[in-house]
């Protein structure tokens, strides 16, 4: 069943990469639930947007250039879509990184989303990542839409998609 999802989720990743879009997910493949606390030590628990909200998770790391890049681009939609009714959620991957570097990583860039590191890999393994930074973009009832190593332009069409599902 692992195998499969994980499968499923990297032949959404590649059809994303080759057409830049957020796509629909005739597999139902789901948000993997997951719980922890943000580096300021305030609870995350992803379960309780699942189906309540679309979620988007960012996968980074603080050695990774191209994360640094991104952080404007994903500050941009916090701004636009999360008093709408949309989660945001960074994961430092916790590979090569420690906790204080994270935390300093996500203060220097300014990061207004809540990010967790995951010390022990799990999470980033349930997603079956291949590098960092990766974006996972959910709609409301859970469905992956988008799996990818950049953030995605969303529009209100796109956003109000999410909001419908």
């Amino acid at each position: 069943m692992r195998t499969t999802a994980l499968s499923l989720v990297m032949a959404i990743f590649f059809f994303t990469v080759l057409t830049g879009q957020l796509v629909a997910n005739e597999r139902e493949v789901m948000l993997i639930p997951f719980k922890g606390y943000d580096l300021n030590g305030n609870p995350i628990d992803v379960a309780t947007s699942i189906g309540n909200k679309p979620v988007m998770l960012i996968f980074w790391a603080s050695w990774c250039p191209t994360c640094r890049t991104e952080v404007p681009k994903l500050n941009k939609l916090v701004e636009q879509y999360a008093e709408r009714g949309m989660e945001f959620v960074g994961v430092n991957v916790g590979f090569n990184d420690s906790y204080r570097r994270a935390k300093k990583f996500a203060q220097k860039t300014g990061m207004i989303y809540p990010n967790l590191f995951d010390a022990t890999g799990v999470i980033g393994e349930q997603y079956g990542l291949q590098g960092v930074p990766t974006v996972v973009i959910a709609d409301k009832k859970g469905l992956i839409r988008f799996y990818g190593h950049s953030t995605p332009d969303i529009s209100e069409e796109v956003f109000q998609q999410l909001m419908a599902n």
